[in-house]
């Protein structure tokens, strides 16, 4: 690949489900909204990286704490519930039971020199540090650390438990290595694993870029890429001129259509006229299905995010490089998945063709004729297996 420097060092990567199942509203999302679609479902991924010719073990991103209610203060208040941005939500596990049930003891990943490295510090993203060994180092992007002013922060008294004790560090990008169009740093120094600086929904966010198969292999290298919340919906980067939408759009892509039963492929047509930022059959083919919003929302910089997001188009187009976005439910239906089968890696996703059983399962989301083609994941906020009156609750803290 073009500016990815040769190496034989991969890391092996497992992909996590946080059992975190949330709706939010879409235009905080993707523009425009479009009658039938108005609400967006999410789950929370993270993944577990290991470098085993070193040794070490990383956690990028943790997903939300199961006990959500112990959020700051001012992070429930400003982003949860009726009305706001995510207005539905319910966590089976945590992660520490989650890697647990899996056979990962926390303390290796809490001996020296292991991290856990945030995308950002979204309460979707950051889990509970606090489960971790204080050996465990948290890694977080450019800036985050000198916010003192930050909700959940290291100056809020709330999350000093997560940060007290610990070796807390930020990703470094100025020394001038380039991975596409990304500032980067390369984690371990032997090219198994490179953190991107990638701005936009959060000053300080950023995505990795793991090397899944060595340079030396038959195939060549290839890539996973880990998008954290660089954007929220698959749809805001596909299709493109280098990538169309198909003729067929496989039916294992769309399976969980309500209006799409059948097990025969899906001509692009079905999906077409219905495109909300095309002009006609031809643009709609190749013109991402979606924007980012108009208005900020959960973005800090819109111009930046569109950045960040056209420089992961650009790898997103390439046969090596898998995009794996957070919250992309598709990748838990076709990857192995930690949860089931906690000694598979998706380090051979390449072989195995799951860039292309996944590439365009965003479709089983968008509207065709004003129509919801699923219902929401989850209906209310849970607590202990049960819907709860979370704004009774947020009214007393």
């Amino acid at each position: 690949m073009a500016n990815i420097p040769a190496s034989d060092n991969v890391v092996r990567v497992r992909l996590i489900d946080t059992t975190t199942a949330m709706v939010g509203q879409n235009e905080a999302f993707v523009q425009p909204v479009v009658t039938g679609h108005e609400v967006i479902n999410f789950c929370s991924l993270a993944f577990l990286l290991e470098n085993e010719s070193k040794g070490k073990k990383v956690m990028f991103d943790l997903g939300t704490r199961k006990d959500y209610w112990n959020l700051p203060k001012a992070v429930q208040q400003g982003i949860l519930g009726d009305g706001k941005v995510i207005f539905g939500m319910r966590i089976d596990k945590g992660i520490d039971e989650v890697l647990k049930d899996g056979g990962v003891d926390l303390k290796t990943i809490g001996k020296l020199s292991n991290y856990c490295i945030w995308s950002h510090a979204h309460f979707d993203h950051r889990g509970d540090m606090a489960v971790f060994p204080q050996s465990t180092s948290l890694v977080v992007g450019p800036g985050y650390l000198s916010d003192k002013e930050r909700p959940g922060g290291v100056g809020d008294s709330a999350a000093a438990p997560e940060f007290e004790g610990r070796r807390c560090e930020e990703a470094w990008f100025d020394s001038g290595l380039a991975i596409g169009k990304f500032r980067a740093q390369d984690f371990f120094g032997d090219g198994s694993l490179y953190l991107l600086d990638a701005p936009g929904h959060q000053p300080e966010h950023i995505c990795a870029l793991a090397r899944t198969t060595p340079s030396s292999a038959p195939g060549g290298a290839s890539f996973v890429f880990l998008g954290g919340d660089i954007c929220h919906f698959a749809g805001v980067f596909r299709p493109t001129p280098e990538t169309p939408l198909p003729d067929e759009i496989p039916a294992s892509a769309i399976s969980l259509r309500g209006d799409w039963r059948s097990r025969a492929a899906c001509p692009c047509s079905y999906f077409t006229p219905h495109h909300p930022n095309a002009e006609d059959e031809a643009s709609a083919r190749t013109t991402a299905w979606y924007k980012l919003p108009s208005e900020g929302h959960v973005y800090t910089d819109l111009s930046l995010a569109a950045e960040s997001v056209s420089k992961m188009g650009e790898l997103d187009t390439r046969e090596d490089v898998m995009v794996c976005l957070a919250h992309d439910a598709s990748l838990l239906d076709v990857l192995p998945v930690f949860n089931k089968e906690p000694e598979k890696c998706i380090n051979d996703w390449k072989k195995e063709g799951w860039k292309a059983t996944t590439y365009w399962s965003w479709l089983n989301e968008v509207a065709v004729d004003g129509k919801k083609p699923r219902e929401p994941v989850v209906d209310g906020f849970w607590r202990d297996g049960k819907v709860w009156d979370y704004e009774a609750y947020k009214a007393t803290l």
